[in-house]
């Protein structure tokens, strides 16, 4: 028999690591908004490496749901920071971070679709352009940030929880 414990008491084990590792990779890759191009595969690395962390810190296996509220907290810690980073430079500058290269790919997919669609997102990609920061900007913002939070989180936060079992359950 061993001397470890069959279940380890969460209490004792701080999400802050799992949070900041999480969040971190979160933010680098949210920042540009080239992670849209990607959909939630940046956020879902970010929640995949703070339940890993998490996981691995401990050394305790972790039931679904809490690797993926894990998962999810650090998401929204990271891609929360980069938008209100981006935010900042946008108002600040009237500079926004990767737009351009945003709007070229935008475009090249505009230009290789057939005419109706192609033309109504080419004029999509204008209004885009021409689109100042503002409360509907801030709204959409938040939404977009709690939705691909939540999808890319729990899925990162699934798939290490799944992956990854090591000693005791964390209850």
């Amino acid at each position: 028999m061993s001397d470890e414990p069959d279940i380890v008491n969460l209490d004792d084990c701080p999400m802050k690591p799992g949070l900041v590792a999480g969040g971190a990779v979160a933010f680098v890759l949210t920042v540009f908004p080239m992670s849209y191009a990607l959909c939630c595969l940046p956020l879902a690395l970010g929640g995949f490496v703070a339940t890993t962390t998490f996981v691995f810190k401990y050394k305790v296996r972790l039931e679904l749901k809490y690797g993926m509220k894990i998962a999810i907290l650090a998401c929204l810690l990271g891609f929360g920071a980069s938008t209100v980073v981006y935010n900042l430079v946008w108002i600040a500058f009237d500079y926004r971070i990767g737009f351009e290269w945003y709007v070229s790919f935008l475009t090249g997919l505009a230009e290789s679709a057939p005419p109706p669609s192609g033309d109504r997102l080419l004029e999509s990609i204008e209004l885009l352009r021409e689109q100042s920061f503002g409360i509907g900007t801030f709204v959409q913002q938040i939404f977009t940030v709690i939705l691909a939070s939540g999808i890319g989180g729990a899925i990162g936060g699934a798939l290490a929880t799944v992956l990854f079992k090591k000693g005791a359950l964390a209850q």
